[in-house]
């Protein structure tokens, strides 16, 4: 699956001239050793432009390979200068057999139809698959700026890794909900100034009190969302054990924020929000994407409230 804007080149610069893929990888491995915390920037960066590259997986899965050296160094060099694309597996419906071989199969991989490797939850435990280990198919979706994809493990050989498998599948939540965050802000931010420029009835729609409620409201929900992704990222470098109920709920708010902010987009925006040539759409196309990947809102309400004791 290809999309507009997704060149070898682009993705030459982010990894070459930026580094931003290895930004989490050791040193020693070509990266920058940084942490979460920088992955997170480039996430959200790239969330505010919908950039069609793997950034996020790729990223997020040096930042859980880099205490996985003896085993994934190989790995890890790719990442760092972008030779290796990479997709995390992580819902239900792979097991692990004997000599640590996968079967199984997943649906809607995210950036599963460009990766080269796969980390893979089977259970509790997590390993490293080779794309070619996989059968893998692309598979089409609401969202065309970014690729999902089946992947079927078929007695795949598999790397085991130490790293917490529960941990990895949250971490990826709450990469998702920077994301979702910084995504609604960018549609804010596009809505307002619209608003500024836009004339009817002699004056700018921006006077306009109805309006301003609006996005005042938005403004609220933007806020919250960016302080709940921040909370959510904090908990992942300085406090794990609050990562479990903090990345669902992170991913929950954000990815709803999100789909609200890209709506009010549509609306605000008058008749050009409609049409195909606007950005709009595109955003709320990643909007609704994003709040079905990895737990449904109903799905992870439930798993807040399970992992927060509330019944």
């Amino acid at each position: 699956m290809t999309h507009a804007g997704a060149g070898p080149d682009t993705w030459k610069r982010m990894a070459g001239e930026l580094g931003l893929c290895g930004l989490a990888v050791p040193e020693r491995f070509g990266g920058a050793g940084a942490g979460l915390a920088e992955v997170a920037v480039a996430v959200a960066e790239a969330g505010r432009v919908l950039l069609p590259l793997p950034l996020l997986s790729t990223a997020l899965a040096g930042a859980v390979l880099a205490s996985e050296a003896s085993v994934a160094g190989g790995v890890l060099a790719g990442i760092a200068d972008g030779s290796v694309r990479a997709a995390f597996v992580v819902g239900v419906g792979v097991s692990a057999g004997g000599g640590g071989r996968l079967s199984g199969v997943v649906a809607h991989v995210l950036d599963g139809a460009e990766a080269d490797v796969f980390v893979v939850r089977a259970g509790a435990a997590l390993f490293l698959v080779r794309a070619g280990s996989a059968a893998v198919s692309g598979t089409e979706t609401l969202d065309q700026t970014r690729s999902q994809a089946t992947v079927e493990f078929r007695d795949a050989p598999a790397v085991p890794l130490g790293a917490d498998a529960g941990r990895a599948e949250e971490l990826l939540r709450v990469m998702l909900a920077v994301e979702s965050a910084a995504a609604a802000g960018y549609c804010l931010d596009r809505t307002v100034a619209y608003l500024k420029t836009r004339e009817q009835f002699g004056r700018a729609l921006g006077t306009f009190q109805a309006l301003r409620h609006r996005c005042a409201d938005l403004a609220v929900e933007v806020t919250s969302a960016d302080a709940t992704a921040r909370a959510a990222v904090r908990a992942a470098t300085e406090r794990p054990a609050e990562l479990p109920v903090l990345g669902p709920l992170a991913k929950k708010h954000c990815a709803d924020v999100f789909w609200q902010v890209a709506a009010e987009t549509v609306q605000l925006h008058g008749g050009i929000g409609f049409t195909w040539e606007h950005e709009a759409h595109r955003y709320l196309k990643r909007a609704k994407s994003t709040q079905l990947l990895h737990g449904s809102p109903a799905e992870l309400r439930r798993l807040v409230a399970e992992r927060a004791g509330l019944y």
